[in-house]
């Protein structure tokens, strides 16, 4: 046989689905047992994807603005007696994804390793939500410094041709409902990338006979050792619930969630 040798092996996926009816003419349909926190839930409308979230979002204009309360200087939210759950044009089905596996051969010694790549997709960072809304993350360290937030006043005038800019300074360390009512919406995450290596061995074949062996090695291997992505949180391969949950489940819900663990395993393979 050659002295060297490469094999590569490539998959690649994409689906999604899109919500056209909804029995009895319910305006929403959930799977209740991913509301696991706040109120962002595996929700859909007709119209959205079937990985889609819905929640208690902030309120906007039919610009795309931010509702702002002329009181407080803070953006507006949903809630069950104004708008119900609405959605926010997020969507958890990534757009792709890619494995790609090779293998490397030069006589007795091999190396394998494969590759996960994703583009797109959101993910809730629940977790940063929830230590956010307590002052216990790095996100409120400038909660003395005075801001005003770009949206529009919501003062009658917010649809017309020339809507109220908010120009309402406030200062979060004063008015704590700033982040104690801060929509879960801020906390998903957008078209979230990745490229993780899933696992590498290094084997060498013994060569000879080794305790009579037919065929002996040794290897050493590493699982989910290393990982670029653009999300904030700890690993974005996040489910919130188990695999029991019907539907889409809870797939991009980060609430809590530990990361992948590496891994190293070293092994002698003996085939008699």
């Amino acid at each position: 046989r050659p002295s060297f040798s490469w094999d590569m092996t490539l998959n690649w996926n994409s689906a999604g689905a899109i919500v056209t009816h909804l029995p009895n003419g319910i305006p929403e349909s959930y799977v209740s047992d991913t509301w696991l926190y706040g109120n962002v839930r595996n929700g859909t409308q007709v119209g959205l994807s079937t990985m889609s979230l819905t929640g208690f979002f902030y309120l906007r204009n039919n610009r795309g603005q931010l509702l702002i309360d002329p009181a407080t200087g803070l953006p507006i939210r949903s809630s069950a007696v104004s708008a119900n759950f609405v959605d926010g044009g997020y969507d958890r089905q990534p757009d792709f994804t890619i494995g790609v596996g090779n293998t490397f051969r030069y006589k007795r010694l091999s190396l394998d390793f494969l590759l996960d790549i994703r583009k797109g997709g959101d993910i809730f960072n629940a977790t940063e939500h929830y230590l956010t809304t307590r002052g216990l993350s790095t996100e409120t360290l400038d909660r003395d410094q005075p801001r005003v937030i770009d949206g529009v006043l919501r003062d009658g005038k917010e649809n017309s041709a020339n809507p109220t800019p908010n120009n309402i300074v406030f200062v979060p360390s004063v008015q704590t409902q700033y982040y104690t009512n801060m929509s879960e919406e801020l906390f998903i995450e957008k078209d979230i990338n990745w490229l993780r290596l899933r696992d590498i061995t290094v084997r060498y074949e013994i060569p000879g006979t080794f305790l009579k062996a037919r065929t002996a090695s040794v290897f050493l291997t590493g699982t989910d050792l290393f990982i670029i992505t653009n999300y904030t949180g700890l690993d974005p391969i996040v489910n919130g619930n188990t695999a029991a949950v019907g539907g889409s489940g809870a797939v991009g819900i980060d609430f809590g969630n530990f990361p992948m663990p590496r891994g190293v395993n070293f092994g002698i393979s003996v085939g008699f």
